[in-house]
């Protein structure tokens, strides 16, 4: 075990000269080739180091632009949505107007016509109150009665028409 901890000269001599002439020799044949894959190793991950970069930047600049235009098309149909709903109250509004005023007209066409329909009663009503007075009249007129007779008789009448039908107002024309 003594001669392992001890150095020899002549063992230490050869084992550097061979280590010399084997960097020589490596050096000469396969230490350039060696460099040139492992540069060429290098720049090829530099390049795909700068390309992945590049893209995750261009990934990044058009996520952002998609978000602005994703932003500006909410923004679009938040307006057009306001739009529509603006549009479709005024449209209510003018439905409900034309509605309501063409009940008014219906109601004011059914009123004309309920008065017409009335006035046309009463018409009817005086002109039969008139017939009757007139055969009332021939009546006492063939009983010979007196004026005083006549007057009340024709009040007496029309008394009691009125007590029938309260809504009607007779005048004699």
């Amino acid at each position: 075990m003594e001669a392992l901890i001890r150095p020899e000269f002549g063992l230490m001599f050869w084992t550097i000269a061979c280590f010399v002439l084997l960097a020589l020799v490596l050096s000469k044949t396969a230490w350039r080739p060696l460099m040139q894959a492992v540069e060429e190793r290098e720049r090829a991950i530099k390049s795909d180091l700068h390309a992945a970069e590049s893209s995750r930047a261009k990934a990044e600049k058009l996520r952002a632009e998609l978000d602005a235009q994703m932003a500006a098309m909410k923004a679009e149909v938040r307006r057009s949505m306001e739009e529509a709903r603006i549009s479709a109250e005024k449209e209510k509004d003018i439905l409900i107007a034309a509605a309501r005023k063409s009940a008014l007209i219906i109601i004011e066409a059914g009123r004309k016509e309920l008065d017409a329909q009335r006035q046309e009663a009463a018409r009817d009503l005086r002109k039969r109150v008139a017939e009757l007075s007139v055969m009332a009249a021939e009546h006492i007129m063939m009983k010979q009665l007196d004026h005083r007779a006549n007057t009340d008789l024709a009040s007496k009448y029309l008394a009691e028409l009125e007590k029938e039908r309260p809504d009607l107002k007779l005048e004699c024309e």
